[in-house]
């Protein structure tokens, strides 16, 4: 299966603790969520949380780039700085 996701403002992703001591990582997206829980078997914890660990190193790379694409020619929004979106753009010849 393969998830194409295009995120829109309220879009997000938080941690819920249905039943005292059960937490799920919910992405929710549009209509749709996804949950990401603890296998129930020994090494579940484990390998739970070392797939929420590259989740989370792989969002903030993207994150990255992502504000990296917001200085650039192709923005889409406002500047989150407030100032002139135009002073952060490359210039031909240098930066």
């Amino acid at each position: 299966m393969f998830v194409i996701v295009q995120p829109s403002g309220g879009d997000g992703a938080e941690v819920v603790e249905p039943t005292p001591g059960v937490r799920q990582l919910i992405v929710g997206v549009g209509n749709a969520a996804l949950s990401v829980q603890v296998p129930g078997r020994i090494g579940g914890p484990a390998d739970a949380a070392r797939f929420a660990r590259g989740l989370s190193s792989a969002a903030l790379d993207f994150a990255e780039w992502c504000e990296q694409q917001s200085f650039g020619r192709h923005r889409l929004g406002d500047s989150p700085r407030g100032g002139d979106p135009s002073a952060s753009w490359p210039t031909e010849g240098g930066s």
